[in-house]
């Protein structure tokens, strides 16, 4: 029996996607955001507007004065940064709660995707991409759908392994065969819920290229090579590495070769533990733990 009807019941009850985070959402990449804009977005929320303040005087900044108000931040860091610390706040409330079906960690979830966010910056920055701001927020946001679908993974989880073993199949797929949804759908659904723009909400459905039309986008692609390079950074992907068939493919549309992903690698690992202040994550730790799925 499939389990399509019961999961998609499940989404009409899920909770607003965070007010302030929604409204930078509509923000990201417009290259004339005012001050007095960004400040309206967050006044009214005094958590997010002192963990703003928290961030931007973190190590992962390296400022040499210290900031006391939204005002100085914006100044000092430009609005797409702060843009960047408004979406990343919000978002922290939807991860609050574990994805056992995913991660054995608690917040496992929320660790990869910060290191998918910091990957995604890192090679916009490495192609010169004008979207950096919507990298980073792909990347936070593309596995949202394990929000979901933890728990009919976890409920599913022998058989989908079994289906992995059997068939040699990458985990999402067998995920799917199972349940008969992917958690990369389950995300497009809520995003188109949440109603994040479609550029973001197309990265979520399509970040596994297991569709044609997944090939035509570069943030897509971007966004699956930044997944695939923060898996090789934490872990051995074991049967996941058949997941990853398009990887050739995207090295080439990128123009990106062996000691490019070394260096990016490179930085990656030297910028992770000034990330890790930048989210409030405590502990050490690889970027992904040996328990990530899918």
């Amino acid at each position: 029996m499939s389990l399509i009807p019961q999961i998609l019941r499940s989404l009409k009850h899920l909770p607003p996607f965070p007010v302030v985070a929604q409204r930078a959402l509509t923000l990201v990449n417009q290259p004339e955001v005012s001050i007095e804009e960004l400040v309206e977005v967050v006044k009214f929320d005094p958590g997010i507007t002192a963990n703003i303040l928290r961030i931007s005087n973190s190590a992962y900044f390296g400022l040499r004065r210290e900031i006391h108000s939204l005002h100085q931040a914006l100044l000092l860091l430009g609005t797409q940064e702060l843009l960047k610390i408004i979406i990343a706040s919000g978002a922290t409330r939807l991860f609050a709660n574990g994805t056992p079906g995913y991660f054995q960690e608690h917040h496992g979830l929320w660790r990869h995707s910060i290191s998918c966010a910091l990957m995604a910056d890192l090679l916009a920055r490495e192609l010169a991409a004008t979207e950096r701001t919507t990298a980073f927020t792909a990347g936070l946001l593309h596995d949202i759908g394990k929000i979901v679908l933890s728990l009919y993974v976890e409920q599913k989880f022998s058989q989908i392994m079994a289906v992995v073993e059997k068939r040699g199949l990458p985990f999402q797929q067998a995920e799917k065969l199972v349940l008969g949804i992917s958690h990369a759908e389950v995300g497009g659904e809520m995003a188109r819920i949440w109603d994040f723009p479609n550029r973001l909400r197309l990265v979520i459905h399509y970040h596994h290229l297991d569709r044609p039309e997944a090939f035509s986008d570069d943030m897509v692609l971007l966004i699956y090579l930044a997944d695939l390079l923060v898996m090789m950074f934490g872990q051995d992907l074991g049967n996941e590495g058949l997941a990853y068939d398009g990887f050739p493919q995207v090295l080439h549309h990128f123009n990106l070769r062996e000691r490019d992903l070394e260096r990016l690698l490179m930085h990656f690992g030297s910028s992770w533990g000034e990330a890790k202040v930048f989210f409030g994550l405590v502990g050490d730790g690889h970027a992904v733990q040996r328990a990530h799925r899918g």
